[in-house]
């Protein structure tokens, strides 16, 4: 390998690093904003330092396409109680055991890598699903790529880093995005002459009422006994019948309109029709 060689396939592990990174740091703040109705601000950058911070708590996050946690979070162990805490005050929560917050906190990293997960799936063209979130000692960082990030949640702010594992970025280097869906050609339709209206099905369109129809979005379904029902609290997790990155079902009337991706948009949800076959 020609030493050009070995500086194209270190740019290409660290674009897709900051790319990977730029996903989660996207998500950390969406996830936070629907638990506390208030968007954080973020800012990440690689490390000057390929070995993290000694004292950090550790966040191990499994994705489906390699067998080893794709990638670690850490921040300084006391940032985490205090993160916790705030989405659960923000739940109207106010004395929470250190059970809850563990849990809060576990349910951010879930849902945090859950969106990670979808977005490269989306980037790739490729099935990738998130695993557990479990908590994990410092990782061993030689040939990983270290990011530092901080987060500023008005009330509070944290320090931390990630970890990129080089398992996760080799395979990640072995994905050729899909190209882009071609556009057909459609023929403009002629403007009307003067005098002439549009007509559609015998009607003019003007003639056409304006109807407002109510339109579900269905990420998925699950069946639960009223026994589970009734142990459901702060920081539990409710496992649907889907995939993170299976389409969710836009239905109208009760009728299947159509599927699609979510996706978020300036900070709120969105769905982005995919075809039918997806």
């Amino acid at each position: 390998m020609t030493s050009g060689d070995g500086n194209e396939h270190s740019a290409d592990r660290t674009a897709l690093a900051a790319s990977a990174m730029g996903h989660w740091t996207e998500a950390l703040v969406s996830v936070i904003e629907s638990m506390t109705a208030s968007r954080p601000k973020i800012e990440s950058r690689v490390s000057a330092s390929n070995s993290p911070n000694d004292g950090y708590t550790w966040w191990g996050q499994s994705l489906s396409i390699v067998e080893e946690p794709s990638f670690w979070i850490g921040a300084p162990a006391e940032s985490w109680p205090q993160l916790g805490r705030l989405i659960l005050s923000s739940l109207g929560v106010e004395d929470a055991s250190d059970t809850d917050i563990a849990a809060t906190c576990r349910d951010l990293m879930a849902q945090t890598s859950a969106t990670v997960a979808s977005q490269l799936a989306s980037q790739f063209g490729e099935t990738i699903t998130s695993g557990d979130s479990v908590p994990a000692s410092q990782p061993n960082a030689a040939g990983a790529l270290v990011f530092t990030w901080s987060l500023d949640a008005g009330i509070m702010s944290v320090e931390g880093a990630a970890v990129w594992a080089d398992t996760f970025l080799q395979h990640c280097s072995r994905f050729t995005p899909p190209p882009p869906v071609a556009q057909a050609a459609v023929e403009e339709p002629s403007e009307p002459s003067i005098g002439e209206s549009q007509q559609f099905g015998g009607r003019t369109v003007d003639s056409i009422p304006r109807l407002d129809l109510r339109a579900k979005f269905i990420l998925g379904r699950t069946t639960l006994p009223l026994r589970e029902v009734f142990k459901l609290n702060v920081g539990s997790v409710i496992e649907l019948d889907r995939l993170a990155t299976d389409p969710a079902d836009v239905m109208i009337h009760g009728r299947l309109l159509a599927r699609g991706q979510v996706v978020i948009v300036n900070g709120n949800y969105g769905l982005k029709i995919v075809p039918h076959q997806q």
